[in-house]
């Protein structure tokens, strides 16, 4: 089933935070968990993490957040993603990607995503046939990227205060970050 969180924010969250948010998801993947915080430009510090269920590619290669800097050698125009889903086709954009050139370490489906968006950017996500809440921060451009499935099958919460955007699979992943009460909004 998979888990994602993480936030963007120019506040100073601890990685104990950031674990917090996504142990609470601690029953959506326990077998494997990572969580990486980073400095972006203008103060902002980006927060990404995963709860992972092994299915596609049982090995460590499939560690989530997974950079393109690790995946491709480079460190130029670096992406990091995680990502909760399955990408039905991604063996047929697995090859079209290895005709291009794309050498893959991973079995697993992200790499594939991973990889697109490197070479098409956002416009590849059209591309993909699947279940998918997909995170991307592109360093490039400092944009945060949220993605989900057509039908949104994979939930994807997230909110705003301030400078701040926190994102998880399930809301008490959002309820874990600090400063956020659950109100309801009457509009």
């Amino acid at each position: 089933m998979c888990g994602i969180c993480g936030f963007v924010s120019r506040r100073e969250i601890s990685n104990k935070t950031l674990k917090i948010m996504n142990d609470t998801m601690y029953h959506r993947g326990p077998n494997d968990s990572g969580e990486e915080i980073y400095s972006g430009e203008d103060g902002y510090r980006i927060g990404f993490a995963q709860r992972r269920l092994s299915i596609m590619d049982l090995s460590m290669l499939g560690h989530q957040p997974m950079h393109s800097d690790a995946a491709f050698g480079s460190v130029q125009d670096r992406v990091c993603i995680v990502y909760n889903g399955e990408i039905y086709n991604a063996p047929e954009l697995k090859a079209e990607l290895i005709s291009e050139g794309e050498q893959f370490l991973t079995s697993g489906d992200t790499e594939v995503i991973l990889a697109g968006f490197m070479r098409c950017g956002p416009s590849f996500i059209k591309k993909l046939n699947g279940i998918f809440a997909i995170t991307l921060w592109d360093e490039s451009c400092q944009t945060l990227h949220l993605f989900r499935d057509r039908l949104g099958v994979k939930p994807l919460f997230y909110t705003k205060k301030d400078e701040t955007t926190i994102f998880s699979s399930e809301i008490k992943g959002l309820f874990a970050y600090p400063d956020i009460v659950p109100e309801l909004d009457r509009n």
